[in-house]
């Protein structure tokens, strides 16, 4: 192949070689058949030496504009992350100053609380505006609200975006805190006192609407007085429920869409709940309603679930309750 190469270089005075982007002028002197063979190591050589050199030269420009380019990326994602972090900095501050704020305005209540403690029943409301703002509404409530026995304090604070429910105890002369809820303002409906589990005493519940999702959605978390009528449970949470006090027992329906999700039963057992039943329609495999009802200790979208009843008709204990038509799906279907 060399010699070949050779015999194509004899009387040429120069020739260019093209080696990674770089053109090579070599140039021939009275080259003829006599001198290949006593130039031939010579030449061979020298034709390795100028393709390593080559082959080790790299570009630098377009290595260094790569670095530059990612060095510019890495300083705008720092300038972004720097920005991001003193924007929530400042909004953590805010939210510190704002909760200090309505610290304050509960220990103000208190203070007022107080000054009443003798009373048998005191009520006051009134308005507060926080560095001119905005203002925080506030309900001081006094008296045997829970159980005859003993007194508790009930202040609420009303703010742009939160309601604050604190509940305290009134023991001797001063108050213990037994109860803390705060509930979006945009889904808060109301508070209620009531006995909600039969057993005489009555509880703290908190209504509200779910802001977002397609179906309904009426929640209301409870807390139930205990035996020593001064402190509460934690908070049990139900979605569209109806109680039933006499008969300690909660029914409800489930979140879903109209005449496709299920109603439930559970029953109050101290400060637990148990789950006694869920119903629903049974479809065929089209999904399709049978015409049947059936019943089944666990949601019906559980993989474990085995279904131990089988009715012609809703039991009419559920057709009472609150829901009853968004289950049926009547006036909602199209």
């Amino acid at each position: 192949m060399f010699l070949k190469l050779m015999d194509c270089m004899i009387g040429m005075k120069s020739f260019r070689i093209n080696y990674k982007g770089f053109n090579i002028m070599v140039r021939i002197k009275h080259i003829s058949s006599q001198m290949v063979s006593k130039h031939m190591k010579n030449t061979f050589y020298l034709l390795i030496l100028v393709t390593l050199f080559f082959s080790c030269v790299q570009p630098k420009e377009k290595k260094d504009h790569r670095v530059t380019l990612t060095d510019t990326k890495q300083t705008n994602f720092q300038k972004i992350e720097k920005e991001r972090l003193k924007k929530r900095k400042k909004i953590e501050a805010q939210e510190g100053a704002d909760s200090l704020k309505l610290d304050r305005v509960l220990s103000n209540a208190l203070e007022i609380a107080m000054q009443n403690i003798d009373k048998v029943k005191f009520n006051k409301k009134y308005e507060v505006t926080l560095d001119s703002s905005y203002n925080v509404k506030v309900e001081i409530n006094l008296g045997d609200y829970f159980t005859p026995s003993f007194s508790h304090l009930i202040i609420r604070r009303y703010s742009p975006g939160n309601i604050y429910m604190d509940i305290y105890a009134k023991n001797g002369h001063h108050f213990e805190k037994v109860l803390v809820h705060e509930e979006w303002e945009m889904t808060y409906v109301g508070d209620t006192i009531r006995d909600i589990n039969g057993d005489g005493l009555k509880d703290f519940v908190v209504n509200w609407y779910g802001s977002t999702g397609c179906c309904l959605k009426a929640f209301s978390n409870v807390y139930l007085l205990r035996a020593d009528q001064k402190t509460f449970s934690k908070n049990f949470q139900f979605i569209n429920p109806s109680f039933s006090p006499k008969e300690q027992v909660i029914r409800g329906v489930c979140y879903g869409h109209p005449g496709e999700t299920e109603m439930y039963k559970y029953k109050w057992k101290g400060e637990a709940i148990d789950t006694l039943e869920y119903i629903t329609y049974e479809k065929n495999k089209k999904g399709n309603n049978t015409g049947m009802i059936i019943v089944s200790k666990k949601r019906f979208h559980n993989d474990k679930n085995k279904v131990f009843r089988r009715l012609k008709s809703v039991p009419k204990e559920y057709k009472r309750i609150e829901g009853y038509d968004w289950f049926t799906g009547t006036g909602y279907k199209q």
